[in-house]
C-alpha cells in the first residue's frame, strides 16, 4: 500500500510539474510575469520582485528599436485550438503551427508543406485543418489572401440565404470584374454584405498592440556572445520555509520551488537553443544567408523533444545589430538536396526582378528556368509564384502596367 500512495504522489508531482512546465516554456517573455503573477496570488509561499518598476519598460538603447507584436491576437485564437472543432491532439498540433504561420494581418503566410513533414501529416490534412480557421473568431483568419479572408467571414453568416450567398460569393471571386453584376436584382444586398467584411481579419488587433521583448541579444564581433534579458525576469522568493505536515501545505510549497527551478530551465532550455541557432546561421549574423536549419535537426542535436524546441522557439525573439527577430525565422527548409535554403533562392528571385528589362518584366516560367542555371536544381513554376507572391510581389503583367506607368510620369 506504502508503495502505491508513493507512486501516486510521485505521477501527481510529474503532472503537477508538467502543468507548470509548458506555460513557462512557451509564454513571450512579456507576458511570462503575467502568469506568475497569477500563480503567486494562489501561492502564498511565492513572492515575486521584479527588477523594474512593473508598467514600465526598462531603459536601454535596445528600446528604441522595439518592434510591435499583436500577441493578444494569437492569444485570443490560441484558446479556440479546442474540441470539437480540433478534437484530437494531432489536429490541435497542426492547428497550433498554423496559427505560428500567422502574420500580424491575420493571414496565413506559412509553407502547407513544411508543416505536413513537422507534424507527420499529407498537406491535404494540413489544409483541411487550416480552412477549419474560417470558424474561428476573428472572422477570417488563417486565410490565404483577402479574398479567401472575405470567403471565411462570408461562410461565417448565419442570417443569409442561399441565392444571396452564391450571389456574392460569385462577387468575391471576381472582385476586379464586378461591374458584370452590377444588374442583378439583389447586388446592393451582396455589396451591403461585402463592404462589413474587414481586408484585414486582425485589425482590431493592430492598435492594441505591445512591444517585442527580445529573450536575447546576440552580439557577432571576434566572437560570439549570447546575453540573456534578465530585464524581464522577475527574482522569485520563497516565503515561509517551514516544514507542516498539511498536504495543502506541503504541496504549495513544492510548487512554489518547483517554479523557481522551471523559470530557471527555462532560461538554460532557450539559451542552448538560441546559442547552437546562433552558430549554425552565424553566416546571417555577419551579413550573409540563412542555411538550411529544421526543428527536428536541432532538436535531435541537443536531445530534445521537437515539441520541446517548437514550444521554445514560438514567440521568442532575438536582438541583433540587423534588428529584431524571431527564433523561428531561423528555420528555414532545405530546396532538393542541394543544402540550399529558402530564403536564398528567395533573394536570387527578388535580385532579377530588381534588375530585370522593364519592356519585358520576367514571367514566372523565366525565373523558375534562371533558378534552375543558377543553383543546379529542379522545381515547379508554382514554388517561384509561391516565392514572388510572399516577397509581396505582382506578377510580370501587373509589373509591366507599373513601369509602364512610371515611364509616362
Amino acid at each position: 500500500m506504502k508503495t502505491t500512495n508513493l507512486e501516486l504522489k510521485t505521477k501527481r508531482s510529474l503532472n503537477l510539474s508538467l502543468k507548470m512546465w509548458l506555460p513557462l516554456l512557451q509564454l513571450p517573455l512579456e507576458d511570462l510575469n503575467a502568469h506568475l503573477d497569477l500563480i503567486s496570488r494562489e501561492n502564498p509561499f511565492l513572492e515575486i520582485r521584479y527588477p523594474y518598476e512593473k508598467n514600465s519598460v526598462p531603459s536601454g538603447r535596445f528600446v528604441e528599436d522595439f518592434a510591435l507584436s499583436s500577441e493578444s491576437f494569437h492569444e485570443r485564437v490560441l484558446e479556440q485550438l479546442t474540441p470539437p472543432l480540433f478534437p484530437t491532439g494531432l489536429s490541435q498540433k497542426v492547428a497550433y503551427e498554423i496559427l505560428c504561420d500567422i502574420n500580424e494581418d491575420g493571414l496565413f503566410d506559412g509553407d502547407i508543406e513544411h508543416i505536413a513533414s513537422l507534424c507527420h501529416v499529407s498537406s491535404e490534412f494540413v489544409e483541411s485543418i487550416r480552412k477549419r480557421f474560417s470558424k474561428l473568431e476573428p472572422k477570417g483568419i488563417g486565410a490565404l489572401d483577402q479574398k479567401e479572408a472575405f470567403v471565411f467571414q462570408l461562410d461565417a453568416l448565419n442570417d443569409i440565404d442561399d441565392e444571396l450567398y452564391e450571389l456574392t460569393l460569385k462577387i468575391i471571386e471576381n472582385i476586379r470584374k464586378i461591374d458584370k453584376f452590377s444588374n442583378h436584382e439583389r447586388f446592393s444586398e451582396s455589396m451591403a454584405i461585402i463592404r462589413k467584411f474587414s481586408k484585414i481579419p486582425a485589425i482590431e488587433y493592430k492598435d492594441t498592440s505591445k512591444q517585442i521583448i527580445p529573450d536575447f541579444f546576440v552580439d557577432v564581433e571576434d566572437e560570439i556572445v549570447v546575453r540573456i534579458n534578465n530585464d524581464y525576469y522577475p527574482d522569485i522568493h520563497i516565503q515561509g520555509g517551514f516544514s507542516s505536515k498539511r498536504e495543502n501545505i506541503k504541496e504549495k510549497l513544492k510548487e512554489a520551488r518547483d517554479i523557481v527551478s522551471l523559470l530557471e530551465l527555462r532560461k538554460s532550455t532557450l539559451y542552448k537553443i538560441v546559442l547552437s541557432i546562433v552558430e549554425k546561421q552565424i553566416s546571417f549574423f555577419i551579413g550573409g544567408e540563412l542555411r538550411p536549419l529544421s526543428m527536428i535537426a536541432l532538436a535531435d542535436e541537443l536531445s530534445f523533444a521537437e515539441s520541446t524546441v517548437s514550444r521554445a522557439v514560438s514567440n521568442k525573439y532575438i536582438e541583433s545589430k540587423h534588428g529584431i527577430y524571431p527564433l523561428k525565422f531561423f528555420f528555414t527548409n532545405a530546396v532538393a538536396s542541394k543544402g540550399l535554403s529558402s530564403s536564398q533562392i528567395k533573394n536570387f528571385l527578388s535580385e532579377q526582378i530588381q534588375y530585370e528589362d522593364k519592356k519585358h518584366p520576367l514571367t514566372d516560367d523565366d525565373i523558375l528556368k534562371l533558378v534552375e542555371q543558377r543553383f543546379g536544381i529542379s522545381m515547379v513554376r508554382r514554388t517561384i509564384t509561391k516565392y514572388r507572391r510572399f516577397l509581396g510581389i505582382v506578377s510580370s503583367k501587373e509589373r509591366k502596367k507599373v513601369y509602364k506607368v512610371n515611364t509616362n510620369e
